[in-house]
């Protein structure tokens, strides 16, 4: 079939959780399709989309504000929590404190508003600076490699860290007061369009 070529975006959650084994589907079904991705965060994701230089995008929409020419489909939710390294000095079958995972350093995607907030409260240290992370970047594997290879604690979906709990390289923190924390996946996309052939298709077999 004809599907023609498309570009998209995905923030750093889907990208490592269900991008890579969509994309090898892609490429053994449609080998003559080409395709475009866009990795980054919900801001650039954006404002490529508002260009029109992408179709789509899949990100966590938490604090994506709404626009009159946007429209978000909610998707799946991704339960997170904090991971540390085997062999790291907090506690193995205790729960620890947000204080004590806090200062070791909390590498992590750039947070949404309520997340800081959540943290900053149970920082009891309300302020902009309240839940500085140790490490900010977009890209979930390099986050996971600082974490294997260090104290830090890595803040992250539990679906992007599957394969590092089989192996028992990351172990799971129970933090004593800390709700359950999801992030909201969502399809973004300009409204009133229709999208293209193979952007239908990807959207069809998103999770």
């Amino acid at each position: 079939r004809g599907l023609g070529d498309t570009a998209f975006g995905v923030g750093p959650f889907p990208a490592a959780t269900f991008l890579p084994a969509l994309l090898a589907r892609l490429r053994r079904e449609h080998p003559g399709v080409n395709l475009r991705v866009e990795i980054s965060n919900w801001q650039q994701l954006l404002a490529r989309l508002l260009e029109e230089d992408i179709e789509f995008f899949v990100a966590d929409t938490r604090d994506l504000p709404p626009h009159p020419l946007v429209r978000i489909d909610a998707l799946r939710r991704e339960e997170g929590g904090f991971y540390v390294r085997a062999g790291h000095p907090l506690p193995r079958r205790k729960p620890v404190t947000l204080r004590q995972v806090h200062a070791y350093g909390i590498a992590s995607v750039r947070l949404p508003d309520d997340v800081r907030a959540l943290l900053a409260r149970l920082l009891e240290a309300p302020g902009k600076d309240a839940a500085t992370l140790a490490l900010q970047c977009d890209d979930l594997h390099l986050l996971k490699t600082v974490a294997l290879q260090s104290d830090a604690v890595l803040a992250a979906p539990h679906s992007a860290v599957v394969r590092e709990l089989a192996a028992r390289t990351l172990r799971p923190l129970e933090v004593s007061g800390l709700p359950a924390v999801a992030a909201q996946m969502g399809v973004v996309r300009l409204r009133g369009r229709t999208p293209s052939p193979m952007a239908t298709l990807i959207l069809d077999q998103l999770p």
